[in-house]
């Protein structure tokens, strides 16, 4: 695929995370122990010979450059394309209101960008989704129907309540779309938007300046549903796990799911690696007091209390006596001793003193914003 270039939608304006997402954007969500979901797509996207990458960004960025840089540890520090970060795009208005959230305003911010790329294929892709894909398949497959845009599902047939929180579409016997619904309260079909679509670059760019000329400013609403029957898009189903991230609850079940040993191998034991911004830190300490099991554990952390089914990311201590069931505790958090957690989402550099107790639920976790003091 090195005749393809990628853009990277790091924000959505439909996606709420609160307080997770109060100081970053989604992409930059910490996951899994040590990662950010930014590192899912990028890593996908390098796995499959894509060399030319843009990152748009829109809110709070600052976090999401800090950790991708300049793309060192998916090998996108180059001399020709590599990575590249891309703006948002700024109107001058008299009433200052600046940013518009749009995917159409996105994509038309950086135009520059594709107008100058030489690549032939443009792959568009969220950055909320964790899953372990290459897209030759879905390449190939776009070629052999000369489509005119390719778009990439999932079959969710078996979590239909996800399905009204996303795109669906409805297929033809040869995987044509026929029919789009955007959050159907009766999803007609199971099958599921990754939010991955692949076309010419130069019709992207055509689309883009008709949709943005007549005021539009969702990509599937208003140019993929309004030109669906001048258009052949055509769906190709990727078949592995696919984890989407779109609310506190999906974060949650998401990061547990990691527990999980065949998911876990999916997404980070096969053939195509998942990259990160690599922090060397020591090998966790764990004391005499401590019990540890069905957890993941980063480096750099010291257990002298009970963690059971939980994810707990580098530089976390947690004390004598403290107990942390099924939570998710994020980098350089102190929970000190005596401390009863379960079903608790904590952020970066949070501190519990001793004896604090906080209980919530699965469906429903309690979440400690980013250094929070209890």
């Amino acid at each position: 695929m090195n005749n393809t270039m990628g853009i990277i939608l790091a924000e959505n304006q439909e996606i709420r995370l609160n307080e997770l997402t109060d100081v970053r954007s989604v992409a930059a969500l910490p996951f899994g122990g040590r990662y950010r979901l930014i590192d899912f797509i990028l890593s996908n996207m390098v796995n499959s010979g894509i060399i030319n990458v843009g990152l748009t960004t829109m809110f709070n960025y600052s976090s999401l450059m800090d950790h991708v840089g300049s793309g060192t540890p998916w090998d996108l520090n180059r001399k020709t394309y590599g990575l590249f970060f891309l703006p948002p795009y700024i109107r001058r208005s008299s009433n200052n209101s600046g940013i518009t959230g749009g995917s159409v305003d996105l994509l038309y911010g950086v135009l520059t960008h594709l107008r100058r790329s030489p690549q032939k294929h443009v792959l568009i892709a969220g950055g909320n989704l964790v899953c372990n894909m290459t897209f030759d398949g879905a390449m190939e497959f776009h070629r052999q129907n000369e489509a005119d845009v390719t778009v990439i599902y999932t079959n969710l047939s078996e979590n239909p309540e996800q399905l009204k929180r996303t795109t669906v579409y409805e297929l033809d016997a040869e995987n044509r779309v026929i029919g789009i619904e955007h959050n159907p309260r009766n999803p007609k079909t199971p099958y599921s938007s990754m939010d991955m679509y692949i076309l010419e670059r130069t019709l992207l760019i055509d689309m883009i300046e008709e949709a943005y000329a007549k005021g539009s400013h969702d990509f599937i609403k208003d140019v993929l549903l309004t030109n669906l029957s001048s258009l052949k898009i055509y769906a190709y189903e990727h078949k592995g796990f696919v984890g989407r991230v779109d609310n506190i609850k999906s974060y949650y079940e998401n990061s547990m799911l990691m527990l999980d040993d065949a998911i876990r191998k999916e997404i980070f034991s096969g053939p195509n690696p998942i990259y990160t911004k690599v922090k060397d830190q020591v090998p966790t300490r764990y004391g005499e007091s401590a019990s540890v099991s069905d957890s993941l554990i980063a480096d750099g952390c010291r257990i002298d209390g009970t963690v059971e089914n939980s994810i707990i990311f580098r530089g976390v201590n947690v004390g004598k006596g403290s107990v942390v069931r099924n939570s998710i505790v994020m980098q350089n958090t102190i929970i000190d001793q005596n401390c009863d957690l379960e079903s608790v989402v904590i952020d970066k550099e949070c501190t519990l003193r001793p004896l604090k107790r906080l209980i919530g639920q699965p469906n429903y976790p309690i979440i400690l914003p980013k250094r929070t003091m209890i």
